[in-house]
């Protein structure tokens, strides 16, 4: 292990560095009378107007923005309802732009609108960005923003993007070390009104973990704005149930000093219905028809506090703290089933009742800290990250069975209880050094240490043991330590018409899971390469190529790995593994792109060991198992075609149409044989963005999803659609906003899932609360005149930039 682990580190150190390619831009802000104004804002915009970089003037009116590239920008200041002219400047070293005059005064001038709006969708060499601020989005949730993000699919609110389902969740570059259910809770209750951006990271760079597909970065907005501002909101959603979100922030900017912090409050309450039919069989003939009808309310008090504070301690030295937390307390979760047992005929011999009432509560806090040093080779900065998250879930739940004859009369009872916990601690520590390379590289290296320690438990009572298949963990304790020591270099190319980043990441992983009643523990250690590749080549002013191929990882959840048996029913349990293996995956795809606008995409991506719940029926119990368990094979491959455009100045855009082939080998539990799940299928799904009214203060968005029938393991899915439509209006001077919207309009979103194959005949129809309506009102306060697409007043010579 040492030899390896060695060679593994060598390569982190065979590299050499040469002179920086980025600049400083300095200069002072002043009034008509030559005094410095302080706390004024300077903003570096690109030649088409688009917000590059932003800063604050000092007490003695300076400023300074670092870290620019080579190249030409449009520079101005403001303060209060004041600008400065707009001056274009050509950046080829350190430059001091020496003053920057504003002119305060009631004079009346003609206007000239000065304003940029980013694309709201962007299509970059190795991601996707969906820019949100000028959508009806801004004032929803974040759930709600990524449900419509280009590229992004939620089926069971589960994650998925080209097929993968391994999506890690990130917010300013963060990871969330959360599992699934708690990171939907997170986001549903964060509101969107913050969020800049939406990345989908299609060929993460090599500085992240291995862990995980594609990622998802959710890009908050920094304060441009000096001084301090906030907002309250709330929205109201009505679905079967109401649900009710209310939350506020606050910000604050400083010569040195960026501090931000949000809270909200969510009131929650869903219903989700399912229908399962399940044929057993005795020697391979249908002996019974079970039809459960089951209803899950959920409700619960959610609370989401987050924090950035970023502090400039000098010129070469930033400092950065922040902490996002959620707590579900307290929380319920109550679900009714009721199943008829019929003859192959359909004539009724017997049925059977559950009531599963639970309690649970959620508590997760994370913290961050990270610090960046520039060193005195311009541009060259070396940084450091730390992170910590502690996941604490208790569950304590009754479940009561009563059993009834053909004519309704009750002949037993089966009634247990049963009370679990999972605690999860997660730590990392990060290392990173970036300098450029001669004229258009730039080089980074680093090293990071992941520790893991997860501990769950489960105590169930009250069991009838001569119920048949009833054979549940009464008692057990496991324990889960994972230790992940990584490297990584990668190198990033910008020429004229090419773009080439390229990356090469090492991880050595060592696992060990103990449960006390046996006695050996289950040990395992690897060491994986992971290559990246991202490649744009601009073939002429309308025409480019790209090329992307990744290697990731996925680790199979703690959760999942809990060896332990769960009763949903009598009739039902949820089953962990802790000898899943964990997922690789390759991913390549060639794309053209004409005019910044069409898109034709070839991809393939095959994994090894996806691990997935496969329902399974035990026909000699009588029961439906869900078994955490991984697939022999797993491969797509397709071509996309994308259209991103903007027609006019208030409506853009996004058409994505997929059409792929779907393979899934996976292994069937009762007879050991290996069997296969493919299909032809696709995905469709058409955005479109307006801005209305002469003062663009209306906002409307209409989305539309489907996909066609698909396979999942050993399901197979029906297809689904979903229409959506919502709108908001700013009011007050923008000062306030109001929202409408529907999901889901004609309900068409719901899931149907059969598993038809050997002694395997079942089907679920999964109904979730989707179409819903949404109300939302916002309100901004303290300094919120400054916007960066603000009107400007300016003269005649501005024509002359």
């Amino acid at each position: 292990m040492n030899r390896n682990f060695s060679l593994f580190l060598i390569f982190t150190l065979l590299f050499s560095f040469a002179k920086a390619q980025e600049f400083s831009v300095k200069g002072r802000v002043l009034d008509s009378n030559d005094q410095p104004l302080i706390f004024a804002n300077v903003l570096l915009q690109s030649t088409d107007t688009v917000l590059l970089a932003g800063t604050a003037t000092n007490e003695e009116g300076f400023f300074e923005l670092n870290n620019v590239e080579k190249g030409t920008y449009l520079l101005s200041a403001s303060y209060l309802d004041n600008f400065s002219v707009i001056k274009k400047i050509s950046v080829t070293s350190d430059i001091d732009v020496d003053r920057l005059i504003i002119e305060q005064t009631e004079e009346v001038l003609d206007e000239v609108v000065v304003s940029y709006k980013k694309p709201t969708i962007e299509q970059k060499a190795d991601r996707v960005v969906f820019n949100i601020e000028n959508t009806s989005l801004s004032d929803s949730d974040i759930w709600s923003v990524v449900k419509r993000t280009p590229g992004v699919i939620i089926v069971n609110d589960k994650i998925s993007i080209k097929g993968s389902t391994n999506i890690g969740v990130m917010i300013n570059g963060k990871k969330v070390n959360i599992p699934q259910e708690d990171i939907i809770n997170l986001l549903s209750g964060s509101s969107a009104s913050n969020v800049e951006a939406v990345e989908v990271v299609l060929n993460p760079p090599a500085k992240y973990s291995a862990e995980g597909g594609m990622l998802l970065d959710i890009k908050m907005k920094k304060n441009l704005i000096a001084g301090y501002n906030g907002s309250v909101y709330n929205r109201y959603t009505q679905g079967v149930f109401a649900k009710h979100m209310l939350g506020t922030d606050h910000f604050f900017k400083g010569e040195k000093t960026d501090f931000s912090i949000t809270y909200s409050f969510r009131a929650d309450k869903r219903l989700n219905r399912y229908t399962d039919i399940t044929n057993f069989f005795e020697n391979n003939v249908v002996d019974e028809i079970w039809t459960a009808e089951q209803s899950t309310v959920s409700k619960g008090k959610h609370h989401n506090v987050n924090a950035f504070f970023d502090y400039r301690i000098n010129a070469r030295n930033n400092l950065s703290i922040s902490t996002i937390n959620t707590f579900s307390t307290p929380a319920n979760r109550y679900i009714t089933s009721q199943t008829l047992i019929s003859d192959p005929n359909g004539d009724l011999n017997s049925s059977f009742s559950t009531d599963n009432n639970s309690d649970y509560e959620v508590y997760n806090t994370s913290y961050y800290l990270d610090w960046t040093h520039k060193l005195k080779r311009e541009g060259a900065e070396i940084s450091f990250s730390n992170h910590f998250t502690y996941y604490d879930y208790d569950r304590g739940q009754e479940i009561n069975t009563d059993f009834f004859d053909l004519d309704g009369t009750v002949t037993g009872a089966n009634d247990f209880t049963t009370n679990s916990g999972q605690k999860t601690a997660l730590y990392t520590f990060q290392l990173d050094y970036a300098t450029p390379i001669k004229k258009s590289s730039k080089l980074e290296t680093g090293l990071r240490y992941a520790g893991i320690n997860s501990e769950s438990k489960v105590l169930q009572e009250g069991f009838d043991r001569n119920q048949p298949g009833i054979d549940p963990t009464e008692e057990g304790l496991f324990s889960y330590d994972e230790s992940i020591m990584a490297a990584y270099v990668s190198l990033n190319n910008n020429w004229k018409k090419w773009q080439l980043n390229v990356g090469l990441r090492s991880e050595y992983t060592e696992t060990k899971g103990n449960l006390e009643t046996n006695l050996a523990p289950i040990k395992n250690s690897y060491l994986e390469f992971f290559p990246s590749i991202s490649v744009q080549h601009e073939l002429s002013e309308k025409n480019d190529l790209n090329l992307k191929y990744y290697r990731r990882i996925t680790r199979p959840r703690y959760d999942d790995l809990n060896p332990f048996q769960y009763f949903q029913s009598n009739n039902a349990v949820v089953e962990g593994n802790p000898y899943l293996k964990p997922t690789t995956r390759n991913y390549i795809s060639l794309g053209y792109t004409y005019d910044k606008s069409y898109t034709v995409e070839l991809f393939y991506l095959a994994k090894k060991d996806d691990f997935f719940e496969q329902v399974v029926q035990d026909n000699d119990s009588n029961l439906l198992r869900f078994v955490s368990t991984n697939l022999e094979s797993n491969q797509s491959y397709g071509i996309d075609f994308r259209i991103n455009k903007r027609w006019t100045n208030f409506w853009d855009t996004y058409v994505l149409l997929s059409y792929f082939y779907k393979e899934n080998g996976f292994i069937d539990l009762d007879s050991g044989n290996l069997l296969e799940n493919n299909i032809m299928t696709a995905y469709f799904v058409a955005n479109n963005y307006f801005t209305l009214l002469k003062d663009k203060s209306l906002f409307a968005d209409i989305t539309f999803r489907y996909l066609a029938p698909t396979v999942y393991g050993n399901s197979e899915r029906e297809s689904t659609s979903e229409l959506g439509l919502s709108f908001r209006k700013t009011i007050w001077n923008k000062k306030a906003s109001i929202s409408l919207g529907v999901e889901d309009i004609f309900n068409d979103g719901n899931i149907f899932s059969t598993r038809n194959y050997l002694n395997q005949n079942n089907s679920t129809f999964s109904r979730s609360e989707k179409r819903l309506f949404v109300f939302g009102f916002r309100y901004k306060f303290g300094n919120t005149k400054i916007r960066d697409n603000q009107k400007r007043k300016s003269t005649e010579e501005d024509s002359r930039i």
